[in-house]
């Protein structure tokens, strides 16, 4: 009897302020659980809280995942590939369901669509099946292999609600955003039905048992099957007399996305990533990418001119050997390939930093 009273204590004390504590509806759970056929192991814990507590409690949960450095430096990085200005505010679901807590929320007024309550009830169905704490604090150390993941996650769940991807509009960097926002609903839920439509519900749980490493998997469901690793980066601490800050992976949803936000075709030009990452060298933003071949990054190199004058438009081209070119104008630009490597910098000293790591790899 005392345990019992000390788990409701318990559970009473971990609701948010001015919740109300439920399990979700019996025939939504039903349904979800038919639509998606993963078996409901126990209650979908529910939370009804106000607008204003679900904004806090996303807030938060987010900025755990993300943490404020990080956001600091994406921030810088992506002004310097060109992506600055948003203008498209960014809406939030009215239903969520909390991996840490493992807890559905669900706003009080503006009710959640029967879609978006489907959608979040299959995720914590994925979770009490596969478990998701495999997530939580994943977005800080492996930015491609989280993305890679909780696509599957959400594309499982959307191949039960029903649930597309809207269409992307606004600056560069809201069409980026919006496209990364929404990688569950296209190349997610793309991969679960393959999945399903090859080998039925056990291929589909083979993806959620051992989650995609690299959205190259997420993407072609062969790399998945072949469970093929992406190819090793390497940074060096030093390059030309910069001092590197930070460093990302970046996947090869990421071209593909920092192409299609200039409206640039995308899918061939990617389609040969090999591995890369994202960082920051001092005031130098780099890009590094491995391609599986030299065709493969000889498609890329002759993207780059392209990109450059949609995104920074006014750069003025020029020769600087060792690499392929430079530009200058709005901002130092520099890139080069080298066998299967292919390096992209942007800012003061970018040709130094360029040329130095070209070689490292």
């Amino acid at each position: 009897m005392r345990t019992f009273v000390a788990l409701v204590i318990c559970a009473v004390v971990a609701l948010p302020v001015g919740a109300s504590a439920s399990t979700a509806p019996r025939k939504l759970v039903r349904d979800a659980s038919r639509l998606s056929e993963l078996p409901v192991r126990r209650p979908v814990q529910t939370a009804t809280v106000s607008t204003k507590r679900y904004d806090s409690l996303v807030t938060r949960a987010w900025s755990r995942e993300y943490p404020s450095t990080l956001r600091r430096t994406e921030a810088s990085v992506y002004r310097q590939l060109g992506l600055f200005t948003r203008t498209v505010k960014v809406q939030t679901p009215r239903a969520w369901y909390d991996v840490s807590a493992r807890r559905l929320f669900v706003q009080r007024t503006r009710a959640a669509s029967r879609r978006a309550l489907i959608q979040e009830v299959v995720r914590a169905l994925v979770d009490q099946n596969y478990g998701l704490r495999r997530l939580v604090g994943l977005r800080a150390r492996d930015r491609d292999r989280w993305l890679a993941a909780d696509a599957i996650v959400g594309g499982t769940a959307a191949l039960a609600s029903g649930l597309r991807a809207a269409p992307v509009r606004g600056t560069p960097l809201d069409r980026f955003s919006a496209l990364e926002g929404s990688a569950a609903l296209g190349p997610g839920r793309a991969l679960a039905a393959q999945l399903r439509y090859l080998g039925g519900r056990s291929a589909l749980a083979s993806a959620l048992h051992t989650f995609p490493q690299t959205t190259e998997q997420l993407l072609h469901v062969d790399k998945f099957l072949e469970r093929e690793r992406a190819l090793a980066v390497r940074l060096q601490d030093r390059a030309g007399s910069a001092t590197l800050v930070a460093s990302e992976t970046f996947g090869e949803l990421d071209v593909r996305y920092l192409l299609q936000a200039f409206g640039l075709p995308a899918a061939a030009t990617a389609e040969g990533w090999g591995g890369g990452r994202l960082a920051l060298y001092d005031g130098v933003a780099v890009l590094v990418l491995r391609w599986d071949t030299p065709e493969d990054a000889a498609e890329w190199q002759a993207a780059v001119p392209q990109y450059v004058a949609a995104a920074f438009p006014g750069a003025t081209p020029r020769t600087c050997p060792p690499l392929d070119r430079c530009w200058s104008g709005p901002g130092e630009l520099a890139a080069g390939v080298y066998g299967t490597t292919a390096v992209f910098a942007s800012g003061p000293g970018s040709a130094a930093v360029a040329a130095s790591l070209l070689t490292a790899n």
